[in-house]
């Protein structure tokens, strides 16, 4: 890819469009689940001083995640507290964290999560649901740096979702949708990533099911598709309606960006406002989390994306130097730049790229400290950055903190944080264990 242009700050800081909604310049805050809300799910203090932190560095668009959609999904969230849209009553609260970044002269979307799908924690007479039994797998070497599980772990088999489920579903997520809407944010967009609900009716891998949801691309496609289409009657044609999906498994057994484009041309056709890219799931974390910038471009993702849906919007995931993202965007491959750990080292990443301050930048080093806090379920941090997840507390705002584990610590991915070479010999050690009969 090589395109000419006079500089990276002159695209980067181009205007688009989703929908009915004007973004400034091509850098948007992806949605991350480190905003700290109260513990009943409503947005805090610190959660509304971090958004506006970020919305002050120069951002376009801010995307709102680390939320919750149903009921269900509250109660099987892997992770606490979380951000909640599942009744009116948290509308209030979410205004207030609209009214705040609006102030700051950006757009502001909301994630709509419904379920976390096999990544969900199950609970007495409560399994989790995904389109097939298929359980998640995570194990070395197919971590990110810096994370170390030993001997790998295995989340419990989630049952198979029925007809009428996804339809209850649905009809959480419309209203979800709404409610968001109700509270001012200029867009939504549906979770469908990793290993999460929606996300295993999408390849082959963890959908199985000889219903109507499985099999050709226009079936596995229908969950999504319909739950478009619902939201559309609802909120009009112009309001940004958006889908986060993996682009590519990267796994022997798995599905290509091809594949995944022929399933996001079929719900594009229910009215996508945009596709938000991301790479593999919780069983290829290394190509999700990755340490390298521009990897889907070169294996070719967002252009299988561009061809099979050419006039929806798409944005990026890891391509965060700024001439990559400038060549990916004038080549045509995306429009908009996600960012996430960058922003959690430097909230003024955009205002510097586009002022051209590189030597300013504070570059993430990729150590993923802040991902190991967020597997702990504790509050996250940047070691490049003290401020991150102290903002209220910088403006002089100090409010009680309250984590709820729902699973027991040592259950977690604990092991995530030590040395690289003690972690190795755990992790072998772990593993013959597990495949000896060595009594535990």
């Amino acid at each position: 890819m090589s395109v000419q242009f006079r500089s990276a700050a002159e695209v980067l800081s181009s205007s688009w469009r989703i929908g009915d909604v004007e973004i400034k310049n091509r850098y948007v805050v992806g949605p991350m689940a480190v905003l700290q809300p109260t513990v009943d799910g409503h947005p805090s203090e610190q959660t509304i001083a971090f958004l506006t932190r970020r919305a002050r560095g120069g951002a376009g668009l801010i995307i709102v995640g680390g939320t919750v959609a149903t009921e269900g999904g509250y109660m099987e969230a892997p992770f606490q507290p979380i951000l909640r849209f599942d009744h009116d009553k948290f509308i209030p609260g979410l205004t207030r964290l609209v009214d705040a970044v609006h102030a700051e002269g950006i757009p502001v979307f909301a994630q709509i999560f419904p379920s976390f799908g096999a990544m969900g924690v199950p609970g007495d007479d409560r399994p989790t649901k995904a389109a097939s039994p298929k359980p998640v797998r995570m194990a070395a070497p197919r971590l990110p740096e810096g994370l170390y599980i030993p001997g790998g772990r295995t989340n419990p088999t989630p049952m198979e979702i029925t007809k009428e489920e996804i339809l209850e579903i649905q009809r959480q997520t419309v209203a979800a949708v709404l409610r968001a809407k109700k509270a001012g944010f200029d867009g939504v967009e549906l979770g469908a990533h990793m290993r999460y609900l929606y996300a295993s009716f999408l390849t082959p891998r963890t959908n199985w099911r000889k219903d109507e949801y499985g099999g050709s691309a226009e079936n596995r496609a229908r969950i999504l598709a319909d739950a478009v289409h619902a939201i559309r009657v609802e909120v009009g044609p112009d309001y940004p309606v958006g889908v986060r999906m993996s682009a590519n498994d990267h796994l022997e057994d798995g599905q290509g960006p091809e594949g995944f484009a022929e399933v996001a041309a079929v719900i594009a056709r229910e009215g996508l406002g945009y596709i938000a890219l991301t790479d593999g799931n919780y069983e290829s974390m290394n190509y999700n989390v990755t340490s390298e910038s521009g990897v889907m471009i070169k294996h070719g993702e967002p252009q299988a994306f561009r061809d099979a849906i050419p006039d929806v919007p798409l944005l990026l995931s890891s391509t965060y130097k700024p001439q990559q993202g400038a060549q990916a965007i004038a080549a045509g491959y995306g429009d908009g730049i996600m960012l996430a750990r960058q922003m959690l080292a430097d909230p003024d990443f955009p205002t510097k790229v586009l002022e051209g301050r590189d030597d300013e930048i504070i570059w993430c080093d990729h150590a993923n400290s802040c991902l190991r806090r967020l597997i702990l379920n504790v509050p996250v941090r940047c070691h490049k950055n003290p401020e991150t997840g102290r903002e209220a507390v910088q403006t002089g705002v100090r409010e009680p903190l309250s984590v709820k584990l729902k699973r027991p610590v040592q259950d977690l991915l604990i092991t995530a944080a030590g040395s690289p070479t003690l972690m190795g010999v755990a992790d072998k050690l772990a593993s013959a264990r597990q495949n000896s009969k060595i009594p535990q």
